[in-house]
């Protein structure tokens, strides 16, 4: 079964808030094995020049591809582009995550399902629960 996952370096996120890009920078990826054997492939080549990734959040996904999932990825979230920032080292799909947008998402979501509509404080999971959802098709973006 394949699936995609999203995984986070805590590194490339102080990177990303020193230089002003963001701090909500996520590498989001297809797999149609394992997501935590595609995680230690993150590390073992040093993706993205960092070998720190961590394991955000994960989904099975019958109905997708990787060709599908590239191009609903670049549709509807904002990637940066390896050749702007040369310490991506060429990495693609690393996401980049508007705080406020991923609030105001949790806030009417929340809302519509009738709970407490306070904005949450941001947890990498509920970041990419966030961009899984997009890419699926099951989100609000």
């Amino acid at each position: 079964m394949s699936s995609i996952y999203i995984a986070f370096s805590p590194a490339m996120q102080e990177w990303g808030s020193d230089v002003g890009v963001s701090k909500h920078l996520y590498k989001a990826g297809f797999t149609d094995g394992d997501a935590k054997e595609a995680l230690e492939e993150l590390r073992a080549e040093g993706y993205a020049g960092q070998k720190d990734w961590e394991l955000a959040g994960t989904r099975e996904v019958a109905d997708l591809d990787a060709a599908t999932f590239s191009a609903r990825l670049a549709e509807r979230q904002k990637t940066l582009d390896p050749l702007y920032y040369p310490k991506l080292k060429g990495a693609k799909d690393i996401v980049k995550l508007d705080q406020r947008k991923v609030e105001a998402s949790i806030v009417i979501k929340r809302t519509m399902e009738g709970r407490d509509s306070k904005v949450p404080k941001l947890k990498p999971d509920m970041l990419a629960d966030f961009i899984m959802d997009s890419v699926t098709g099951q989100g609000l973006t």
